[in-house]
């Protein structure tokens, strides 16, 4: 290590940054060279104890989005049609802001106001922190973002067998002998919902004394490297509901623990019963043998937990399928037992209470959808700007968010932004979506910011905290989310917050790892930053979940869950069906203007080649890939990696934003095939229903 790496530096002082990534949940380790108040190059932090030297190519490479020559850096003002800016300067940006922003909440209320929060900054603090408060002081309540597209059936799982939408069960990784998951690529996604950026190790050491099981319809990355179970896509539940049949039939499930543990084993009992193991089979394409070996394995494995992801949070059976999967921990006897579920450790003051609610909180004004963690349902957005009557959106504030290439919508919303009366957006790029807005202001990328890798609080396995300054200072004239609504507070004569950084260092000081404001020894962000890799700390053990879930007793019933099953058909098993991947290198639709990330992805239509064969097919061909919806043209490459009768195409395709180089990588944005309204969404979850759409592919028509 070198000198300036053991001290502390300043924001762009020459030499050698520690820091972190705030890509995804594993916040993994970096090490910033700064030369002449300019990084020069990124490599892994291979003294931080939490990552110990892993990091994929995205976090390396990210200081060329820092000094991207797309990047906006000035204020910009629309001076014309979509697309066309004008830099303006920063008064005169939040002046007009403020007075317009103002005249549509004393005219129309402030649920005229809407947000729409995106990846991009969701990993730092600071627009968590700042955009919540400044809505709040506005008594904006609608909150739109990626939650409808990722987590929402997940959450509204948690919250009908735990009581909270926000405190979520994770796999205890590094003592579990068998790990069943469901529709997650870790080796892809570095985990999510689950903080541990070694995961593949952690993945390696679990196979080596036990085994992971991983059930997807396409033979992933992480399937790849263990055992695969190729589902049919829809298929999860049916499979789910096989092996819950299994134990139940077999008496394999820990009666005691049920008892002591779960209300409502009667209702779900008397319903499983109603399913047919050898239907149940066939309906998930999956043998019954293999069905029974993996129940009884899994009973028969006291260190065992069961693990889903996106892949079973998109479908039109999401929150059903999430619930099922509690409840086979629950069966099994695996939450709150090493090796199986457990609750992330607390390590902020309060936090340690019954979290309970985070569901319903709001609901959409078209549809009637419920919130989900204070998010609303992205699919029903179009309505909510376009319908006339009471609280019809009229401006919008966007966080980093592109939903006309993330959301479900398409054209309806791309006409429905053009009705706004106001759009301001926060980012780092000139997007498809943001090209709308009335002004884009610049905000910092990570590198440009100090932090505390919040996002991974919910799901952390291994004690760690770290805090971080920021590498260099804001680049040109961008300002932080803090700083930028605060600015528009005050000029709307509205009390300001304080910075996002002191509250949390705050909450921390107070919570078990902390000096209790001096009173102990203990951390505090001041001392966190002497110690720039970070720390491992001891908090209580994580096996004893029941003073943080509702009345202490989880649900293995829930009338809504009743409704769900009443609604569970058979689906066609004959039809050709859509689901989605992604590249390591890439992260939803925003990474695609990096060329080192860019040089060596293809986006293609991954097609089995019995699929490829029925329809005249070959590898490479330009083909038109459609649902009810809309349609697109698409490359298909053929490969015995996809399940038959199933294809998968990546999200975050198709770009024509101010981004030149994602703009000429091709592809199409598959999330233009999703429909729009009510019969989009997954009803108990307002979950835009996103994977297993039924589709067509054919060959394109010859010229006439």
């Amino acid at each position: 290590m070198t000198e300036s790496q053991t001290k502390r530096l300043q924001p762009g002082e020459d030499g050698v940054h520690v820091t972190f990534c705030r890509l995804c949940e594993a916040h993994c380790g970096l090490a910033a060279k700064v030369e002449d108040g300019r990084i020069t190059d990124v490599q892994p932090d291979k003294e931080n104890p939490h990552s110990l030297g892993h990091v994929c190519l995205k976090g390396i490479t990210f200081h060329n989005v820092t000094y991207d020559p797309d990047r906006i850096l000035t204020p910009l003002k629309r001076v014309g049609g979509p697309g066309e800016f004008a830099p303006v300067g920063w008064d005169e940006a939040l002046d007009d802001i403020a007075a317009r922003l103002g005249q549509v909440i004393d005219t129309h209320g402030p649920d005229a106001v809407a947000s729409y929060k995106g990846n991009p900054i969701a990993f730092g603090i600071d627009v968590s922190f700042s955009l919540k408060a400044f809505l709040g002081t506005l008594g904006i309540t609608k909150y739109y973002g990626a939650g409808s597209q990722d987590t929402n059936a997940r959450l509204t799982a948690c919250y009908l067998a735990f009581g909270s939408a926000v405190t979520y069960d994770i796999p205890d990784l590094p003592h579990t002998d068998m790990l069943l998951m469901f529709g997650a690529n870790p080796l892809v996604s570095n985990g999510s919902m689950v903080w541990s950026p070694r995961v593949r190790h952690d993945l390696d050491a679990i196979a080596e004394r036990g085994r992971v099981v991983v059930v997807d319809p396409r033979r992933t990355e992480t399937a790849r490297r263990y055992q695969h179970v190729a589902v049919r896509a829809n298929g999860d539940v049916w499979l789910l509901l096989g092996l819950l049949r299994v134990l139940i039939d077999e008496e394999l499930y820990d009666a005691d623990y049920v008892a002591a543990h779960t209300d409502s084993f009667a209702d779900l009992a008397s319903t499983v019963a109603q399913y047919d193991l050898v239907d149940c089979a066939g309906r998930a394409g999956v043998d019954a043998g293999t069905i029974a070996e993996l129940a009884r394995s899994f009973a028969a494995t006291p260190r065992a937990v069961a693990y889903g992801r996106l892949g079973v949070c998109r479908g039109p059976h999401a929150t059903l399928e999430n619930f099922l999967l509690i409840a086979l921990n629950l069966l099994g006897g695996k939450l709150g037992r090493p090796g199986g579920a457990i609750f992330s450790r607390t390590i902020l003051g309060g936090s340690q209470k019954v979290l309970t609610g985070g569901y319903g909180d709001t609901r959409s004004r078209v549809g009637d959808f419920p919130s989900v963690a204070q998010f609303l349902a992205s699919a029903m957005l179009p309505a909510d700007i376009l319908e006339p009557g009471e609280g019809q959106v009229r401006a919008m504030i966007l966080t980093g968010g592109n939903m006309v290439m993330s959301a479900p919508g398409g054209q309806a919303l791309v006409d429905a932004l053009g009705q706004l009366d106001l759009i301001v957006a926060l980012d780092l790029y000139q997007t498809e979506s943001n090209r709308y807005a009335d002004y884009i202001l610049p905000v910092p990328t990570f590198f440009e910011r100090d932090d505390y890798p919040m996002a991974g609080l919910g799901s952390m396995i291994r004690p760690f905290v770290q805090v971080t300054d920021a590498v260099i200072p804001p680049v040109g004239e961008a300002r932080s989310e803090w700083e930028i609504f605060n600015g528009l507070l005050a000029r709307m004569g509205k009390p300001t917050h304080g910075r996002p950084m002191d509250d949390l260092d705050k909450a921390f000081r107070l919570g078990p790892a902390g000096d209790d404001m001096g009173a102990r020894e203990g951390w505090s962000f001041d001392k966190l930053r002497d110690v720039p890799h970070g720390v491992m700390v001891d908090l209580p053990d994580p096996y004893d979940p029941w003073p943080r879930i509702a009345d202490g007793r989880a649900k293995l019933w829930h009338a809504m869950i009743a409704d769900e099953f009443a609604r569970l058909t058979p689906a066609p098993t004959d039809t050709l069906r859509l689901i989605t991947h992604r590249d390591i290198r890439s992260l939803n639709s925003w990474l695609h203007n990096v060329p080192r990330l860019v040089r060596s992805q293809h986006p293609e239509l991954l097609m089995h080649p019995e699929d490829a064969a029925r329809l005249d097919l070959h590898d490479g061909e330009a083909v038109d890939l459609s649902t009810g919806a809309a349609m697109v043209t698409v490359c298909i490459a053929v490969t015995d990696d996809m399940r038959p009768g199933t294809v998968s195409y990546p999200h975050g395709w198709g770009h024509h934003g101010g981004w030149q180089h994602a703009n000429a990588q091709g592809g199409s944005n598959i999330n233009w095939l999703l429909p729009v309204g009510p019969e989009a969404v997954e009803a108990i979850s307002g979950t835009t229903i996103m994977d297993g759409l039924e589709v067509s592919v054919r060959k394109i028509a010859a010229a006439a």
